[in-house]
C-alpha cells in the first residue's frame, strides 16, 4: 500500500486517472444499491431492465464527471470528492424515505419539511436503516487517501484540453445513455418515479421529477385548455350520474356524523388471532353493528395521514409530490365540513398533537372547519407511541367528549396518533404474539391491539353518552403500517408468495359505518378507495356533493381503487404502474397489457382532473 502511494505521488497523473475511475464505480455501486436493497430491481440480476438501469446510471456518472472536467481545473479532486459526498448523502436519504414512503424523494417533498415534519421522518426511517447501508461509506477511506495525496500535485489544465476531455466524456455519456433512453416509455400511463428508477436508475429519477415540477410551477397560472376543461366537465357529469341514491339514502340525515381516522391500521389484522387471541377484539365487535367494508384501499402518498383526510372531506386525489396540505393550502376547496355548515352543523377537527403539524391550523380553516382542538386543548395527562412523545388515545378520546356541543348536530373528525410508526415503543406491551415478540411485525401487532382498545372505550363512550344511535359512525385507516422493507415478515405472517401484485392487494385498510339505530350487519366486499368515502357519507345523510371524484360505495357496481402512484386495482385485474404489468386479480396470471391500455387511461384521468383541480384552483375561478 505504502509503495502505491509513492508511485501516485511520483506520478500524480496515474494516482489522477486511479482517483477518476474509482469515483466512477464508488458511485455506480451505490446506486446499484440502491435499486436493490429498495427492491425497486430485483432478481435475476442480469435482466433487461436491470442492465438498462446500469448503462443508463453509468452514462449520467460520465455527465456529471464531464461537468466537473469542465468547470472545475486545479480544484478538480476536491470537486470530485465534494461531490462524492452529496450524491453518497443523496442516496442515503433516497434509500431510507423510499424504504419508508415507497417513493424517492423530489423537490415538493424537501419543499414542504418543517422542523417537525424532519423529526417524524427522522424518527419513522431512523429504525429501517440497515448493516449492509455502510457500502454508502466504504470508499471513504480511498476518496480521502487519494484528496490528501493528490490535491496539491495536479496541475493545471488548459481550458481547450479541458474542453476536449470533458467533451469526451459528455458524449460518451450521452450516446451511451440514448442507447437504451429509447426502450423506455416513461410517460406512458401515469408518470412513476418508481418507475422512471427501475429503467434508467435513480439519478434521471431525479433529473425528470424535477423537470415536471418546474414544468408544473410555469404553468400554474396558466388557463387550462379547452380540452383539459371539457374532460373535467364530462369527468364530473359521469360521476354524478353514476350517483343516483338508493340504498340507505338519507339513512342518517339530520343526524351527527363522527369520523374517526385511525392511524395505521391496516385490514389484515381485522378478525385475525394470534396465539389465541383476537388482535382487534373492538373493531372485531363492531363489525356485528355496522357495515363493513373489506375491500378499501388507502390512496394517500407524501402527505400520508394528511393525504388522507383529504382524500376523506374533499373527495380528491392528493397530490403526486408533497403535501397538499402544504402545498396548497391557500385553495378554495369543496369539502364535507362545508356542506355540513350549510346546514347547521357544528364542524370540529380533533387531533392530539401540535397544532402545526401537516399546517393543520392552517389546512383545517380551508377546509371549513370551525373548530380545531389539537395538542394545546388538552391535559397532557398519559403519552403512549411514537417514542413516548404521543398524547394516547386513551386520554385523546376521554377528553375530547366534553369539547363538543352536543345540543345541535355536528360533525366530529378525530384523528388517532398511538398506533404511529415506528411502534417499537409497544415491545414491552402486555400483548403475546409469540415469536414475533421484538420484530417489526409484532410491535406493529401491539401497537394496533392498544389502538383497538381505545377505539372500544370510544364507541362504549358514545354508547353511555346517548350519542351512538343518534350519528352517523365511520371508522377507516389512514394507511399503510408495514413498509415494503418489512414485507417478508408481512408475507410470511400471512403465508402469502412475495409478488407485487400480491403486496398492492394486502395495501387495503377498514372502512366501517354504523348509521343510526342499526340492527343488521353488513360486510360489502365492493373494491373501492378513501375517495369514496364522502360520496357514501353524502347518500346516507341526504345531501347532493357534486364535485367527488369517489363513488357511493352502496351504490355503485363499479368495483375498482386507484393508487396515487398510477397502481390499478379492479375485481378483474391488477395494474402496477412503477413496472407496466398487469396481473389477473383472481389467480395472479401475467395479462397482456395492450387488452387494459384503454380502461387504465380511463382510469387515469381521474388523476389528472384531481391534479388539475387543484394545481389550478379551478373551485376558486
Amino acid at each position: 500500500m505504502l509503495q502505491v502511494v509513492r508511485d501516485i505521488k511520483d506520478n500524480p497523473h496515474y494516482g489522477e486517472a486511479f482517483y477518476w475511475i474509482f469515483f466512477i464505480f464508488a458511485i455506480l455501486i451505490k446506486c446499484i444499491y440502491f435499486q436493490f436493497t429498495t427492491n425497486i430491481n430485483n432478481e435475476p440480476y442480469f435482466s433487461f431492465t436491470n442492465l438498462m438501469m446500469t448503462i443508463s446510471t453509468f452514462a449520467i456518472i460520465l455527465m456529471i464527471c464531464a461537468f466537473i472536467a469542465l468547470v472545475f481545473n486545479k480544484k478538480r479532486i476536491q470537486a470530485l470528492f465534494v461531490t462524492n459526498i452529496l450524491l453518497t448523502a443523496l442516496l442515503i436519504a433516497d434509500t431510507n424515505f423510499f424504504r419508508y414512503y415507497y417513493d424517492v424523494i423530489t423537490i415538493p417533498v424537501f419543499s414542504n419539511l418543517d422542523s417537525r415534519i424532519m423529526n417524524s421522518i427522522n424518527q419513522s426511517i431512523s429504525s429501517l436503516i440497515n448493516v449492509a447501508d455502510i457500502i454508502f461509506i466504504i470508499d471513504f477511506p480511498v476518496m480521502v487517501a487519494g484528496l490528501i495525496v493528490l490535491k496539491n500535485r495536479v496541475g493545471e489544465i488548459q481550458f481547450y484540453k479541458r474542453t476536449i476531455r470533458s467533451l469526451v466524456l459528455l458524449l460518451v455519456g450521452v450516446l451511451t445513455f440514448l442507447s437504451v433512453y429509447g426502450k423506455v416509455e416513461i410517460t406512458a400511463f401515469a408518470y412513476s418515479n418508481n418507475y422512471s428508477a427501475q429503467n434508467l436508475g435513480v439519478f434521471y429519477s431525479h433529473f425528470y421529477s424535477t423537470k415536471l415540477f418546474i414544468r408544473e410551477k410555469l404553468s400554474e397560472d396558466d388557463d387550462i385548455t379547452y380540452e383539459e376543461k371539457e374532460m373535467i366537465k364530462n369527468m364530473f357529469e359521469t360521476k354524478n350520474k353514476e350517483r343516483t341514491g338508493g340504498r340507505y339514502s338519507g339513512i342518517a340525515e339530520g343526524k351527527n356524523l363522527i369520523i374517526v381516522q385511525m392511524e395505521a391500521i391496516q385490514s389484515f389484522i381485522i378478525g385475525r388471532t394470534i396465539n389465541g387471541k383476537e388482535i382487534t377484539p373492538n373493531l372485531n365487535k363492531f363489525i356485528n353493528e355496522s357495515i363493513y367494508f373489506d375491500n378499501i384501499y388507502y390512496q394517500t402518498a407524501g402527505g400520508n395521514t394528511s393525504d388522507a383526510e383529504f382524500l376523506c372531506n374533499t373527495s380528491l386525489y392528493p397530490v403526486a409530490e408533497g403535501a397538499v396540505y402544504y402545498r396548497f393550502y391557500e385553495n378554495t376547496y369543496h369539502s364535507l365540513p362545508k356542506v355540513l355548515k350549510e346546514k347547521g352543523y357544528d364542524t370540529y377537527a380533533f387531533h392530539g398533537y401540535d397544532e402545526v403539524f401537516w399546517n393543520r391550523n392552517v389546512m383545517y380553516e380551508t377546509l371549513g372547519f370551525d373548530k380545531y382542538i389539537s395538542e394545546k386543548d388538552y391535559e397532557l395527562d398519559e403519552f403512549v407511541g411514537w417514542h413516548g412523545e404521543a398524547l394516547s388515545d386513551m386520554s385523546f378520546f376521554r377528553q375530547s367528549f366534553d369539547k363538543i356541543d352536543t345540543n345541535k348536530p355536528f360533525y366530529g373528525f378525530f384523528v388517532t396518533l398511538s398506533c404511529h410508526h415506528p411502534f417499537d415503543y409497544f415491545e414491552d406491551y402486555d400483548f403475546d404474539v409469540g415469536e414475533l415478540q421484538g420484530t417489526y411485525l409484532g410491535n406493529y401487532i401491539k401497537a394496533a391491539h392498544y389502538a383497538d382498545k381505545c377505539i372500544g372505550y370510544f364507541i362504549d363512550e358514545l354508547k353511555r353518552r346517548d350519542l351512538f344511535d343518534d350519528t352517523l359512525l365511520v371508522l377507516y385507516g389512514d394507511h399503510k403500517a408495514i413498509p415494503i422493507v418489512n414485507a417478508e415478515e408481512l408475507y410470511e405472517f400471512l403465508g402469502l408468495e412475495e409478488r407485487e401484485d400480491i403486496w398492492a392487494k394486502l395495501q387495503k385498510v377498514p372502512l366501517m359505518i354504523k348509521y343510526p339505530n342499526q340492527n343488521t350487519p353488513e360486510v360489502i366486499s365492493r373494491i373501492g378507495g378513501q375517495i369514496d368515502i364522502l360520496p357514501t357519507i353524502s347518500n346516507m345523510m341526504g345531501f347532493d356533493f357534486p364535485y367527488a371524484l369517489g363513488k357511493d360505495l352502496l351504490n355503485t357496481d363499479k368495483e375498482y381503487a386507484i393508487f396515487r402512484n398510477g397502481t390499478i386495482v379492479t375485481d378483474e385485474y391488477v395494474y402496477i404502474n412503477c413496472s407496466r404489468n398487469v396481473y389477473d386479480y383472481s389467480d395472479g396470471t401475467m395479462l397482456d397489457l395492450e387488452l387494459f391500455e384503454e380502461e387504465i387511461s380511463s382510469y387515469l384521468k381521474e388523476l389528472r382532473v384531481s391534479d388539475l383541480i387543484i394545481t389550478k384552483d379551478l373551485f376558486k375561478k
